[in-house]
């Protein structure tokens, strides 16, 4: 490989003589971190990452969704708008598909409806409270109540029913007396994805999808962008519900059409010599000119490239995660119009721009889903139960049985 140099200038007091040797992002995917550089001929979106001293760090293999929001005011149609957005398969978000009248997708409205149907696993759009039992020593069977966030997906195992017996003091002063009463309550057993089993009681009243499962043709499913990219025939209309926002600000009502799948090699890497580090993602381009730093003693005890590996450590997995702007920055769309196909007994939601966008922060936590909200996704707070003492506790179906 031949020996190139050059002069990277850090800021106007600092510069570094930097000795760099020719290579090819093949021959360091597996000696990853490396200090290098890049040039060629590079989308507009990783330009401003170029010909300067740079910390690659990982290596993935990546399938992505290129998808295009949909926009909509008050009364206007239905439009694609914006920039081509990527969505990797291992997105850590949930979607539902839009139906033919672009309406909002049904769902479960209690936890008795899922009993009915039983699915493998379910979604819920609602805070929950259940109960997990455990054992006093004695005889006695203990519980202890149990808070389940919305945004939580948990696998269906059985139906149980429960009698519980409660005491209550009647009378007036020193002829008070106990009187027991006892009811059933019936509950659906869930594991969660702690393998903690809850019972939820089946009055529970909310919002809740079945998780989608290769072959289920139920329309109130919501599903993962692997799922997606797998089993469906794009292009797809889908809206997401819940899940983290892109990593960039850009047009997103969280309505989107996805065009096409693609599969591609990238980096994660960051910036060392920007005021604030910024991480990027590079495809293995052909035409990329990769340059490697040839010793990068000089580099090691810098504050800003220790900084880079730092927030590389922290977020490079996370990040190449996200939803983000192709490198491409297109923004040649043609103005594409879509129209419902069916009538719809529903309003039609305006489509605005979510001002919500996921940062990545040295100082700040780990990025976390949300909601994406809108005026019919609200969550329904979780109610206390009060019980009593657990007197029998008996199965009467699981999801298998319901199955055969």
């Amino acid at each position: 490989m031949a020996d190139v140099s050059a002069d990277i200038s850090l800021s106007p007091d600092n510069e570094l003589n930097v000795e760099w040797t020719d290579t090819l992002l093949t021959n360091i995917k597996d000696d990853l971190p490396k200090v290098c550089k890049f040039e060629g001929q590079l989308p507009q979106g990783l330009k401003l990452y170029s010909q300067q001293p740079v910390l690659l760090y990982r290596w993935y293999h990546k399938r992505k969704g290129e998808v295009r929001t949909i926009y909509r005011d008050t009364t206007g149609p239905y439009y694609e708008v914006g920039q081509t957005l990527q969505i990797p398969e291992d997105f850590e978000g949930w979607f539902e598909l839009v139906p033919p009248d672009f309406g909002r997708v049904k769902y479960y409205e209690s936890i008795e409806e899922i009993s009915k149907t039983m699915p493998m696993k379910f979604f819920t759009r609602t805070n929950l409270t259940g109960i997990c039992l455990g054992n006093s020593g004695e005889s006695e069977q203990t519980y202890v109540q149990r808070k389940i966030p919305a945004g939580t997906v948990l696998k269906v195992e059985s139906t149980f029913k429960a009698k519980w017996r409660t005491c209550a003091e009647t009378g007036v002063l020193k002829k008070k007396q106990k009187e027991w009463t006892s009811r059933e309550i019936q509950y659906l057993k869930c594991i969660d994805n702690k393998e903690q089993e809850i019972l939820i009681p089946f009055t529970a009243k909310g919002k809740f999808h079945p998780v989608y499962q290769n072959g289920s043709s139920d329309s109130k499913s919501v599903f993962r962008m692997k799922d997606i990219l797998t089993d469906l025939t794009l292009p797809v209309k889908v809206r997401i519900i819940y899940g983290k926002p892109p990593v960039v600000p850009c047009i997103f009502t969280g309505m989107l059409v996805i065009k096409r799948r693609i599969t591609e090699d990238v980096f994660v890497g960051s910036t060392i010599t920007f005021k604030r580090h910024a991480l990027f993602e590079l495809p293995a381009y052909n035409d990329v000119k990769i340059f490697m730093a040839k010793s990068e003693e000089q580099f090691v005890d810098m504050k800003t490239y220790k900084d880079a590996k730092q927030l590389c450590q922290k977020y490079s997995d996370s990040y190449s995660s996200l939803i983000k702007l192709s490198p491409t920055l297109d923004t040649d769309h043609q103005m594409i119009q879509h129209i419902p196909t069916e009538k719809t007994k529903q309003r039609h939601e305006s489509l605005k721009t979510l001002d919500l966008i996921t940062n990545i922060s040295l100082t700040d936590d780990e990025p976390r889903s949300q909601f994406m909200e809108s005026s019919s996704d609200d969550t329904v707070s979780e109610q206390s139960l009060t019980l009593g003492t657990l007197v029998e506790l008996e199965e009467f179906s699981n999801r298998t049985s319901m199955m055969c």
